[in-house]
């Protein structure tokens, strides 16, 4: 559900995972690259959004099919203690990553 002060989308995806399986998680999308900084400090507490922002992304995975992620410009991806901003452009997931302080518990 979108928040009045920002607006993003919480988008179901189910990602290949270890030996075979999956996972079923959310992206959180968006299109502009300052609301991406709000979802990061608001509901991820990530301090450092700015700095990953501006970094060099690599090339990761496609889209996710059958999703709504391309739909959009940016998206996050949380896994436990791992953080990531996605650009979606080419098809692909252009992502970077940093360590939370705090894994997540979701």
């Amino acid at each position: 559900m979108p928040s009045i002060f920002f607006s993003y989308e919480r988008v179901p995806v189910i990602l290949p995972f270890k030996n075979g399986g999956e996972l079923h998680t959310f992206f959180y999308c968006f299109n502009d690259i300052s609301e991406g900084k709000q979802i990061a400090e608001e509901i991820f507490h990530v301090k450092k959004y700015d700095e990953l922002a501006r970094g060099k992304r690599e090339r990761m995975i496609p889209v996710p099919l059958g999703t709504k992620v391309g739909y959009y410009d940016w998206a996050i991806f949380c896994y436990g203690e791992e953080f990531w901003l996605f650009e979606v452009r080419n098809g692909f997931l252009w992502g970077r990553g940093l360590l939370l302080e705090e894994p997540r518990r979701d």
